[in-house]
Parts: C-alpha cells; structure tokens; sequence
C-alpha cells in the first residue's frame, strides 16, 4: 500500500502544517503511474503527479509517499524548475521518500507538477518457472481526485495466466480499483515444485496396529508424482474427499520413520476433463469447527447466498493478527471468530468461509497445505507446524469442481482477488471435508525429541520428463482344479507408478464356466493395490479338460490355463498310501516269518 503525506504552508503564516480538513480542501491530486518492468525482473516506477490549489492563500511545499518495501533504489526526482534531493528514510520494511518543492506555485486553481522515479525490486519477481507481479493499491487519500496505473511488461516473461483486477479500458487502471487492493499479475503456463516429507509413525501399544499417513494427492489444479516413498507402504487408498492414504503395519512398540520425495506441478484452470464426483449431503452438514446451525452462522448464511458473497464478507469482517502466528495457535472455528473478528488467522477465515457456506446449502471443505510466499506480511502462513496454511474450497456445480479460494489473503493483500483465480503457489497436503480434521497433513507427523523441518519445499529446476503411469496384473489361481469343487483364486492389479492413472476398465472371464465380472476404478494412486476374488464353481460331470481365467486391465489382456481332473483323482493319494502301508506291512511280516523259518 502507498501513502501519502503533504504539507501545506500559508502564504500569511508561516509553517503553518494543515488540519486533514483543511489539506482535504486545499488542493487536489492527479497521478500517472506508470510500471515497467525490464526482463531482469527490476521494476522502474515514474510517478507523474499534479496538485492543483482549491485555495488562494495555500500552496504545497513539501510532499512524502510511504512505500510498503525497503529494495527501493536510484531515486531521482524533479519540478518544472529542476532536481529535487530526496531524503529517504528506511525503517521497519518501509521506503518514505520526502521532497521539498523548487516552485513554489500561489494561486486558486495553479498547479504544482513534478515527477518521482525509483526502481522498486519487489514488484516483479521469478518464482520458479513463474514470473509474478504484484502492483500495491493506494491509500483512499481525500486529495485524490485521480490516481491512473499502467503496467508494461517484456515478451520474455511468458505468457500472461491471470491479472486481476482487469483494467478498465484494456490498459489502464483507475483510482476506484487501486484503492480496493493492488495489481496481481502472474505470467507462465504451470509451476513445478519438489518436495522432500518426513513422517514419524509410533506404536506405544504391545499390539500391531495400522497407521495411516496423507501424502499430497492430485486435484483439479494439482499433479503430483511421487519419486520415492520409503519403507513401502501395505497399501495405498484414496479415500472420500481424494486424500492419498499410505496404510503401515507397526508392531508393538515400532518406530518408523518415513521418507517422501514428489515433484508437484499446479495450473492456473483445473485440468481438462476433470470431474469431480457431486459431493454428499454431508457436505453441508456442521462438523466441529463448522457450527452451520449456530443461529449467527444461519443468519448470516440467510444474507450471504453465494461463494463469492460469503468470500467477500469473511475477506471484510476479520482482520488477520500476526501476533497469534508466534504463539502455537489453537484452531477456535468459525463462531469464536465472529466473537473475535480481530483475532484471525488462516484457520479462522477458513472455517468461517465453509461454516457459511455450508449453512446456505453450498457444499464446501478445508484444504491444508504449503503456500509459497515471498511476503509473509502481505501473504502469511499461520499454520506452525513447519509453516503450513489453511483455505477453504466450494463445489462448483455448473463445472463439476472444487475450487479453491483464499479468504486469508485476499485480506491481507488489501483485496487482491483470490476468489476468481488462486495461484500458482498453493499445495494441498490434506483435504477435510467428510471430517474437519482428518487426515493430518504432512508436517503434523513430527517426532518429539527432533529438532528442524519435517517439510522442504523448493522450485524443481524443470518439470521433469513425463512419467506415464503403469498397471500390472497378476492371475494368483491354482494350476489345476478338481470337478465338482470350486476353484478359488484372485486377481491382482496393481500401480507400478509414481503416479496416479486416470482410470482402470477391468474384465475377469473364465471358460468355459459361467464366470464373469467387471469393475472400473478411478484415480489410482501411486502403488496402489487391488485384488478381485475368482471363484469358479466346476461341474462333476467334467471328467477332464482345460480351463482358463481371461483378464483384460484397459484394453490389456493376460490369461491363466488350468487342468481339470475328475474327482476320483483326489483318492489316488489316499489309494497310494494305502496300497503303500499294505506293502510294508507285508514286507515286515514276510521278513519277521522268514528269520523264524531260519
């Protein structure tokens, strides 16, 4: 945010500084802004700015602008009557450059110009493979009659994916805009992150147990592959709300620690052909944290009808303290904070957001997870274990999504949009939705006596080669089979990948029996396993022959033969033992008579 400070002297008293009313009255201010951005990243500002007398016995002399950034260089300002020397001053993250006029310019309705140039290095910035741009808004000051923002940006930065708000006319952007937050602008097609997890898993009881740890699924905006995943786990599901749930064994008294490297890449629009499945009525019930029926909830749910009315009111209502980040918050939900609007913190602007939301029908979840910022005053993490942040998403019923949105910094920000776009920035570790606080995201699986970060997350040097995902099949069934029993056997498919495969189209077939059946999975996750029971009723009139278990895994096929004997082979063992046991019986006998007969 950018503000400005003037000072007024009066022509018959000398330093006379004036009230707010009376610098309100006493002249008023045109800007020109102008953003150029140079490939490299640094931004050169001109502001070009106009302040007319409303009175006659008033002028301006000095004039100060507060700059929300301390990486302000070569500061170069002027009048019509030429260079002004700035003083400048740098303090608590912030720029105030002071100038005082050469013209001193006396009479209703007589302009004072003059021009400030800096360059600013935080306005642009390469994150990754994206390059994001954030123009601060302006304070609503009394003396602005107009405040006009242009922003030119090179080629080689990448395609434009979102700027928000538009401008007004195609290029430029106006006073009512500025002063409802900045310019957020991102250019490139996806960013790709890596990823390096830990887990600790312990057992306290003398019993095996089953754990379960959340690894980072995919969604709509999110693809995830998982390069190594140590110990292996038993199983890999994927529950509900989409959650990738690694199942481990542990023994009485086991300790397991676990390791997690993934590369994840996140676009701007949801994936194409991604539907996610119409959520339940549980999608709009209360859940702890998500008081719908508390009668302030219902009644606000009554007014606010809309995500984006909802999102607009939790954005306006709390403000976000900094102060609660640094002592191990407590998650309060969503009626604390109504009771305490100036105590906010991620949690809360979530849980606000959903508990509306679900009050007035619409179906909404949480999403825990990593945030990359560079500003953590104007973009802030609340989450302490290892830095993680919260925010909420709605279903969009029209496109068959989730969507995400975040409350938390479209407050902190100033009113940056972050309704009708997020970013490239935000990973979901852990989704709640069929419950408000599980499964626990990475990073909550920390070991007491362990000191540093359970989660490290950095810009992949390149999205890597594309890795395609494989099933395997095996036919676990029985070489041969007896007539007139049932022949037991299972089907294993399972994801060799490190990645998820869209979908599984399975057929089992077995002849000539009357066996069938089909089953269709949909976003494996990585190693995940499913195994299908065959059981295959054989008549006993089949004296002997060949059976076979076809199985087809998307257009795969694979088979296993068998041998059918008849029944009266099951007593061949049996007649061989007994023939055997007569025989050595005889033996033993003839050789006891035999020495006798000697």
């Amino acid at each position: 945010m950018i503000t400005f400070v003037y000072l007024l002297i009066c022509l018959f008293v000398s330093l006379l500084f004036a009230s707010p009313a009376l610098a309100a009255s006493a002249f008023g201010a045109d800007y020109d802004v102008d953003y150029s951005v140079a490939p490299t990243g640094v931004t050169i500002v001109t502001q070009k700015v106009t302040l007319t007398n409303k009175e006659t016995n008033l002028y301006p002399k000095q004039y100060s602008i507060a700059i929300d950034s301390e990486k302000i260089k070569n500061i170069i300002a002027r009048d019509t009557s030429g260079l002004i020397t700035p003083a400048i001053s740098q303090k608590d993250g912030k720029t105030t450059i002071g100038l005082i006029f050469n013209d001193q310019v006396v009479g209703l309705g007589k302009q004072t110009t003059f021009t400030l140039r800096y360059e600013n290095l935080e306005i642009a910035s390469k994150n990754g493979s994206i390059w994001e741009i954030y123009v601060p808004g302006v304070a609503d000051d009394e003396t602005l009659q107009s405040y006009t923002v242009s922003l030119n940006v090179p080629s080689s930065l990448g395609p434009l994916a979102y700027r928000t708000p538009a401008p007004t006319d195609g290029r430029y952007w106006n006073k009512a805009q500025m002063i409802h937050g900045g310019i957020a602008a991102a250019y490139g097609i996806s960013q790709t992150f890596a990823l390096s997890l830990g887990y600790f898993l312990q057992n306290p009881r003398l019993t095996p147990i089953k754990e379960d740890i959340a690894l980072p699924p995919d969604t709509s905006y999110q693809k995830v592959i998982v390069q190594s995943l140590e110990p292996k786990p038993t199983a890999i599901n994927r529950d509900i709300d989409g959650n990738w749930l690694a199942t481990y064994e542990l023994s009485g008294g086991q300790k397991i620690k676990i390791e997690a490297k993934l590369l994840i890449s996140l676009t701007l629009a949801p994936k194409k052909e991604w539907k996610d499945v119409i959520p339940t009525e549980a999608y709009t019930k209360p859940l702890q944290y998500w008081e719908t029926q508390d009668p302030a909830v219902a009644q606000l749910a009554k007014r606010y009808t809309s995500p984006q009315s909802i999102y607009q009111y939790v954005v306006n209502t709390l403000s976000y303290n900094d102060d609660r980040v640094n002592q191990n918050p407590l998650r309060r939900g969503a009626v604390a904070a109504l009771a305490t609007p100036k105590e906010a913190i991620c949690m809360e602007f979530t849980d606000l957001f959903i508990a509306i939301a679900r009050a007035a029908g619409i179906p909404a979840r949480e999403v825990v997870g990593f945030a990359y910022t560079t500003n953590s005053r104007l973009r802030p993490l609340s989450l302490v274990a290892d830095v993680l942040h919260a925010w909420p998403e709605y279903y969009d019923k029209e496109k068959q999504v989730w969507v995400p949105v975040d409350p938390t910094w479209g407050n902190t920000t100033g009113g940056v949009d972050y309704f009708n776009k997020l970013d490239f920035n935000h990973i979901a570790f852990a989704i709640h939705g069929a419950s408000s606080t599980y499964p626990y995201p990475a990073g909550a699986y920390k070991e007491e006596s362990k000191q540093g970060k359970d989660v490290d997350v950095s810009f992949a040097q390149a999205p890597g080669p594309a890795v395609i995902g494989k099933l395997t099949t095996t036919i676990q069934f029985p070489t041969t089979a007896t007539a007139g029993r049932i022949a037991s056997g299972r089907v294993v498919v399972v994801n060799d990948s490190g990645v998820s495969i869209d979908s599984a189209d399975i057929a089992i077939n077995a002849t000539p029996f009357p066996f069938s059946f089909t089953a269709n999975e949909i976003r494996i996750p990585p190693f995940a396993k499913f195994s299908y029971p065959v059981e295959i009723p054989i008549a006993s009139y089949i004296a002997r022959g060949t059976g076979r278990v076809s199985v087809v895994v998307n257009g795969q096929a694979q088979d296993h033969a068998f041998s059918i004997v008849p029944m009266y082979w099951l007593l061949l063992p049996v007649f061989g033992i007994i023939v055997g046991s007569l025989f050595l019986i005889w033996f033993f006998v003839h050789g006891h008579l035999a020495k006798q007969s000697q």
